[in-house]
């Protein structure tokens, strides 16, 4: 039996392979206080990451802003309560070995100091 090991932001519990993405235009956006900026002195761009590492990747301000947006980076750490992120299939495909069987997957952590949950607008919908 070979065991997968698995990011925080993947589900590899059937053959679909969902990762979590976070677009760092909605950080920008939303004004989060967890993102950083600097300027590469070697090359004058301004990139921008996460201190709470939700996503990993330090990526190029100018390109998030341009009209249509950078897209979306893999989430590589735990999101918080307000981070925006979608979960986008590598495989799709029909039958039992496709469907989901980690809905939890698709929501956000109620851990943490910044883990009030105090209403989910799916139940309303």
């Amino acid at each position: 039996m070979s065991v997968t090991r698995t990011e925080v932001g993947e589900c590899r519990q059937c053959r679909s392979f969902c990762d979590k993405m976070v677009e760092p235009r909605g950080c920008i956006e939303l004004g989060c206080r967890f993102l950083y900026s600097y300027v590469d002195r070697l090359d004058g761009r301004q990139y921008v990451g996460c201190m709470q590492e939700v996503f990993g990747a330090q990526v190029d301000l100018a390109a998030v802003l341009e009209k249509g947006g950078f897209g979306g980076v893999k989430m590589t750490g735990t999101p918080l309560p307000h981070c925006q992120f979608t979960v986008e299939q590598a495989y799709n495909g029909e039958g039992e070995s496709y469907d989901c069987v980690n809905r939890r997957f698709f929501d956000c952590t109620d851990d943490g100091p910044e883990g009030l949950r105090a209403f989910d607008l799916r139940d309303a919908v």
